[in-house]
C-alpha cells in the first residue's frame, strides 16, 4: 500500500494506458478470426449464384407413353336375320348361351317351303317324262327321214321339241335345286362360335329382314381406343399397349393392330384397336378400357434437359450459347421423357443450352461467364446415337 502511494500520478495514468491498449489488441484479434469465414462464405455464394449451367444437345431416341381410352368389344357383333321369310316356329337358343359354328339357332315353319320342294320335284319328273318322250320320236322320224319315209321337215320340228323338253328338265332341276335350298334355311345356324347377346323377336312373329337374334363371336375381343391427335408422337401398328380393364389386378400387355387413317373432327381423336387376350374370362365386351400406349420414335433426335426449354409469350424457346453470349431459339418441343426432351427444330446435336435456373432469369445477349457443363445421362431405353 505504502508502495502504491509512493507512485507519481503519471506514472499511474502511463500504466493505464497500456493496460487498455494490451485489451484493444486481443478484441481485435478474436473479432477477425470469427468474420474472416463470413467474407468468404459470402464470396463463394455471390460466385456461384454467377454460374450458369449448360448442356449439350445430344441425338437420342425417346418414348413417349400415351393415354388413351376406349370399350372392349368383339372383333364380331352379328345380327342374324331368317334366310328366307316366314313365321318364326322356334328359337332354340336362349341369351347369354355359348354355341358353336353351324349350331342350330332358330327355325322359320317349313311347311310352304316343303310344299314347294314337292312341286318342284313333281315338275321335274314331268319335264323329265315329255324330254324321253320327245326324244324317242325326234330319233324315231330320224331314222325315216333316212329311210326317206318321212319328210325332213317334219324331223326338225321333232328335234326342235326334243331340245325344248330338254330345257325344261334343267329348269326343273334348277327349281328343285331351289326348293332344296330354301328348305334347308329355314333352320338358320351360327355363322361362327360365339355367344347369344341379345334376342330380338319371339314364336309366331314374321321373319324377314329384321334380326331374329345378335350373335357375338367367343374368344376374340378388342379393344376400340380413341387417341387424341395433340400426341407428340403419331401411334403406329405394333406399338406396345397396357390395357387396363375392370375386375382386373394386373394390366393386360398387347400391341396395335390398326390405326385409323380419319381423325373424328368432333372429338379430334382418331381410333386404334389392339387385340384383348383375357385368359381368366374376367374382361367382357362392352367394358370400359384405359390404356397405356408406348410410342417410339422411328429416328434419332436432338435432345436436350427439359429445364433449358423456356416457355412464355405463347412459345417455347432455349438460350443457345454462341460465343460466349446467350442467343433465343425458337424450338418445338416433342417427347417428354423424365427430365428430357425432344427439341424437333431450332437446334441440333452438338449445340450447347443454357439449362436450369438460369435458363429462366437470363435474357437473349446476355453474356455467359462461368459455366457449369453437364454430361447428359443415357439410360438404357433413351441412348444417345453414336
Amino acid at each position: 500500500m505504502s508502495a502504491l502511494r509512493s507512485l507519481r500520478p503519471v506514472a499511474l495514468l502511463a500504466l493505464m494506458f497500456v493496460i487498455a491498449a494490451c485489451c484493444a489488441c486481443s478484441g481485435d484479434d478474436a473479432s477477425g478470426k470469427s468474420a474472416a469465414p463470413d467474407v468468404a462464405a459470402a464470396g463463394a455464394a455471390k460466385s456461384a449464384a454467377g454460374r450458369i449451367e449448360t448442356a449439350v444437345v445430344t441425338s437420342e431416341v425417346l418414348s413417349a407413353t400415351i393415354a388413351a381410352s376406349g370399350t372392349i368389344e368383339a372383333k364380331r357383333l352379328t345380327e342374324i336375320g331368317a334366310d328366307v321369310p316366314g313365321t318364326l316356329a322356334s328359337v332354340l337358343v336362349d341369351v347369354g348361351q355359348s354355341v358353336r359354328a353351324g349350331a342350330p339357332l332358330f327355325r322359320i315353319d317349313p311347311g310352304p317351303y316343303e310344299m314347294a320342294l314337292a312341286e318342284a320335284r313333281a315338275g321335274l319328273a314331268l319335264a323329265r317324262a315329255e324330254h324321253a318322250n320327245a326324244a324317242a320320236e325326234a330319233a324315231r322320224m330320224a331314222k325315216l327321214v333316212e329311210q326317206n319315209a318321212a319328210s325332213v321337215q317334219r324331223a326338225d320340228q321333232l328335234r326342235t321339241q326334243a331340245e325344248v323338253a330338254s330345257a325344261r328338265v334343267l329348269q326343273g332341276e334348277a327349281r328343285l335345286a331351289r326348293a332344296e335350298r330354301d328348305l334347308a334355311r329355314t333352320t338358320v345356324r351360327a355363322p361362327y362360335a360365339g355367344s347369344v347377346v341379345e334376342r330380338r323377336a319371339h314364336e309366331g312373329a314374321l321373319a324377314g329382314s329384321a334380326a331374329v337374334l345378335v350373335l357375338q363371336e367367343s374368344g376374340a375381343l378388342e379393344a376400340i381406343l380413341d387417341v387424341p391427335e395433340t400426341t407428340p408422337i403419331a401411334v403406329r401398328a405394333g406399338n406396345a399397349v397396357l390395357l387396363f380393364a375392370e375386375g382386373l389386378a394386373e394390366p393386360l400387355a398387347s400391341e396395335v393392330a390398326r390405326v385409323s387413317e380419319r381423325i373424328d373432327p368432333s372429338t379430334r381423336t382418331y381410333e386404334v384397336r389392339c387385340v384383348v387376350t383375357d385368359a381368366s374370362g374376367a374382361v367382357k365386351a362392352g367394358s370400359y378400357v384405359r390404356a397405356e400406349i408406348s410410342a417410339v420414335r422411328a429416328a434419332p433426335q436432338p435432345v436436350a434437359p427439359r429445364s433449358a426449354v423456356v416457355a412464355r409469350d405463347g412459345r417455347s424457346f432455349v438460350l443457345r450459347v454462341e460465343n460466349g453470349v446467350a442467343r433465343e431459339v425458337a424450338v418445338r418441343v416433342g417427347i417428354v421423357a423424365g427430365e428430357r426432351v425432344e427439341l424437333l427444330a431450332g437446334v441440333m446435336p452438338g449445340d450447347v443450352v443454357v439449362h436450369g435456373e438460369a435458363a429462366q432469369r437470363l435474357s437473349d445477349g446476355a453474356p455467359v461467364g462461368a459455366t457449369t457443363h453437364t454430361e447428359p445421362v443415357a439410360t438404357a431405353q433413351n441412348r444417345p446415337t453414336p
